[in-house]
């Protein structure tokens, strides 16, 4: 009976053995979560959690209870720290360029990429017919060619191509129209982001494809004048480009194109000069005369003379506003030429107590944005009026406008010169040229005029010298310069003059 009490198992049934086993197998792992022998090392951290566990008295389940929870919070811990540590090691390991489309690099990475050979050779490649922000067009799309060009860029997603020997990758992304980003972009534009990154610590090799990147984009308007305007957003867009326009092109008198050729180029080039002496280092100018004598035309071609762009200011846009207005005189480039036309329509002559226009641009708002304290320095200021005597002293100071320019109606070795340019085929002992301009009145028609009548006889220079007094006349009795009755009557009382 003692060794049947004793636990002896020879008496007993064999079920009766095996339960009595696995009854002192549970009490031996005591419920812990972890194996005897991790509990039992001192060194283990289910030893540590036993230890303490004895110290503040908890008893057996609640110590596997704070083991598990232990367990847990350690890998809650890894998971939350581990985003951070990736996120450190990606900083140290890989360097990332960002590009967004609301900027102009974007367009430099655009143009860079459709003419990599990997653009040429993906098997995902989206097509566009440009490659500019806000779906403008670049110098030849569209605009100088009979068909619109055609470029392959790589899709949205992940590209991996190779640049300088090294591996570089490639994220676009497109966010979807109702997301918050897409939200702040023009509504005429898919807001666009893109990511370059390759390996290592340097950025030398993607700040050296964002300059080659720019150099290249810039090089495609090198033989052109880009014109920006201000849009509705208060931001500067770009309109278009057009081929430099000769200087040799605008007709008006030497003495006029020397003096403001030359005053631009040492204004450009004396920037420490003004610096040393505290002037603003800003040059304004002045082109004042009659519709039509060239006056914006001068402007453009002084801008692709100068190798700068241009900047026009709408003041009569309703949504322009002194805050408006100063931030983009603000954002003009260090070497640009802001174009204001027609300043006379948008003030005129002010009167006491009366200091705003027809539009929301406020007179002491236009002159603090011209050359407040905030005004950009290095930029060329270029006004143009019909009506230089509307305009208020304040606005035309010394110091606001340092040159002043007339353009007044044609003399006649202008009509002659603008004669030459139009039929270039002439030779060089035609007398057409002057016989032509000795029956034009001096001072009397502007170039546009003149042009307008020219335009009417390309490629008969004689008809148009057999023409021109019964256009004269038609015109100053106020009919319409296309008047063909007129024509038809001058030819039959005109001598004829023969084509050489």
């Amino acid at each position: 009976m003692n060794r049947l009490a004793g636990g002896s198992s020879f008496l007993t049934p064999p079920y009766i053995s095996q339960a009595l086993r696995k009854t002192n197998a549970i009490s031996t792992r005591n419920f812990t979560s972890l194996p005897p022998s991790s509990s039992s090392d001192p060194g283990s951290l289910g030893g540590v959690i036993v230890a303490v566990a004895e110290k503040l008295g908890i008893g057996e389940l609640a110590t596997g209870g704070l083991q598990l929870a232990v367990i847990g919070g350690a890998l809650a811990g890894f998971r939350y720290f581990s985003g951070y540590f990736l996120e450190f090691l990606k900083k140290k390991t890989i360097v990332t360029a960002d590009f967004d489309s609301r900027d102009e690099s974007y367009s430099w990475i655009l143009n860079w990429l459709s003419e990599q050979p990997y653009s040429q050779k993906t098997s995902r490649f989206s097509v566009s017919t440009s490659i500019l922000r806000a779906g403008q067009r670049l110098p030849g799309e569209g605009l100088d060619a009979n068909l619109p060009p055609v470029y392959f860029l790589p899709s949205p997603g992940i590209h991996f191509f190779t640049y300088k020997k090294r591996l570089v990758w490639m994220t676009r992304e497109r966010p979807g129209t109702s997301s918050p980003a897409a939200a702040v972009a023009n509504s005429s534009a898919m807001l666009e982001r893109i990511q370059i990154s390759t390996f290592g610590q340097s950025r030398d090799l993607l700040q050296n494809l964002v300059y080659e990147a720019q150099k290249k984009f810039i090089d495609r308007d090198k033989s052109r004048t880009v014109v920006f305007a201000a849009d509705q957003y208060g931001a500067w867009r770009r309109t278009r480009s057009r081929p430099k326009r000769p200087l040799s092109t605008i007709v008006i008198p030497n003495n006029v194109k020397i003096k403001m050729v030359e005053d631009a180029k040492d204004f450009l080039c004396q920037e420490n000069w003004y610096s040393d002496r505290g002037i603003p280092y800003r040059r304004g100018y002045l082109l004042f005369g009659t519709p039509g004598s060239g006056k914006t035309s001068f402007v453009y071609s002084l801008a692709g003379e100068l190798g700068l762009n241009i900047y026009v200011v709408n003041l009569s846009n309703k949504s322009m506003t002194d805050d408006t207005l100063n931030e983009l005189v603000s954002d003009t480039p260090s070497r640009c030429i802001l174009l204001l036309e027609d300043i006379d329509a948008a003030f005129n002559q002010r009167v006491k107590g009366d200091t705003t226009s027809a539009n929301n641009i406020t007179f002491s708002g236009l002159l603090n944005a011209i050359d407040g304290v905030a005004a950009q320095e290095g930029r060329i200021l270029c006004m143009t009026t019909n009506h230089i005597e509307r305009l208020d002293d304040a606005l035309i100071r010394p110091g606001r406008i340092d040159v002043r320019i007339h353009f007044g109606n044609a003399t006649r070795s202008q009509a002659q010169e603008l004669f030459i340019k139009f039929y270039p085929s002439l030779p060089e002992n035609s007398d057409l040229p002057l016989l032509f301009a000795s029956k034009i009145p001096e001072n009397s028609f502007s170039m546009a005029h003149l042009q307008g009548f020219l335009m009417g006889h390309k490629q008969r220079p004689a008809e148009a010298v057999n023409l021109v007094n019964n256009w004269i006349v038609s015109h100053k009795k106020g009919k319409a310069d296309d008047s063909t009755e007129e024509e038809l009557e001058a030819s039959s009382s005109t001598a004829t003059v023969k084509d050489f």
